[in-house]
């Protein structure tokens, strides 16, 4: 049988697709239409790796995600068997990965905007790529309504809003905590400035 590997690759990502024509499905020898195997190289992070149920999932956020964004819009998004998530983290992104394997802790990624966009590049190729005949389990991209895109600018602004005033006002409580206060000194000195003014009047 034949082992086909195909690899997309962006500054910051790279994946590599795995698998092999479905003779039954009528595929050409440089098809691939059953997937054996996957892995995704994000610079800084630790190499990823599944099953296509995996990547599916982590096709369903990422390109929501990125979608929003691009419209301005920053909520949080989770797969459909919340094996993936990413949500707003500050200026970045924070993408959270649940392991299927009991005892092993959710892997935890900080991706910028570059990087963000490099992975949703090479998801972007992979699922237009005429070299697969793969279903891929994402939602079909309908127009955001002007109503709907409005209503989450909006939310999103407001969340900021309180988050920037929160940190606002630890910053300021902090700085008052610090700055030094020695009114000891101030009293001290205001005596000793009356007792020189009472002995010039004398």
């Amino acid at each position: 049988m034949i082992n086909l590997s195909y690899r997309f690759d962006q500054n910051s990502s790279s994946l590599e697709i795995s698998g092999m024509p479905d003779v039954s499905n009528g595929d050409s020898e440089d098809t691939i239409g059953i997937l054996s195997s996957w892995t995704l190289k994000i610079i800084g992070s630790p190499v990823l790796e599944g099953e296509k149920d995996h990547l599916d999932n982590l096709m369903q956020v990422i390109l929501q995600y990125s979608r929003s964004y691009i419209s301005g819009i920053r909520k949080t998004f989770i797969s459909n068997k919340k094996i993936v998530k990413l949500s707003p983290f500050g200026i970045s992104h924070k993408l959270l990965l649940n392991s299927t394997k009991e005892g092993v802790k959710p892997l935890e990624i900080i991706l910028d905007d570059s990087e963000l966009s490099d992975l949703t590049r090479c998801l972007d190729l992979l699922r237009f790529d005429p070299r697969f005949n793969i279903k891929w389990d994402i939602k079909q991209e309908k127009p955001f309504s002007k109503r709907y895109i409005l209503t989450n600018i909006s939310n999103s602004k407001k969340n900021f809003n309180f988050i920037y005033a929160l940190i606002l006002f630890l910053l300021t409580s902090s700085l008052l905590v610090f700055i030094p206060t020695n009114n000891k000194y101030e009293l001290r000195d205001s005596s000793i400035n009356s007792q020189s003014l009472s002995d010039e009047i004398e």
